[in-house]
């Protein structure tokens, strides 16, 4: 398993206007080169923010809503996709807004090697 964590540019498909919940890319873009997507072998999604607790170690209601149904600006989708080539990335959607624009941005979290392919996938990720 290789950590990449860089940013991507992605390719979805036509008709997609749902930022809350994004299929998975069509085809991705890193180190210049594109990479098509042929299998989509698993999707999760992470919501809320569990890192903010109150005194008692329970996170404030806004929170633990949001970690079941997602709010505005918070969670990540994630894909685990093979590409046209055979490689194996998990990429994931991060919904916080970037700067000025209101859409979040996609992020190539790692790359797997073939014997890893279920790495995660028995443990709720």
């Amino acid at each position: 398993m290789e950590f990449i964590g860089r940013e991507i540019t992605v390719t979805l498909p036509d008709g997609f206007s749902l930022e809350k919940k994004p299929p998975a890319p069509d085809s991705f873009k890193w180190r210049g080169k594109s990479h098509r997507v042929t299998e989509m072998l698993a999707n999760w999604h992470r919501y809320g923010k569990p890192e903010i607790r109150t005194q008692g170690g329970r996170p404030p209601y806004s929170v633990r809503s949001g970690s079941t149904q997602g709010s505005w600006g918070q969670g990540r989708a994630y894909f685990r996709v093979r590409t046209e080539e055979g490689r194996l990335f998990d990429i994931y959607y991060d919904r916080a807004p970037k700067g000025q624009r209101r859409a979040g941005a996609w992020f190539l979290w790692r790359e797997l090697s073939a014997a890893e392919e279920h790495v995660g996938l028995d443990e709720g990720h």
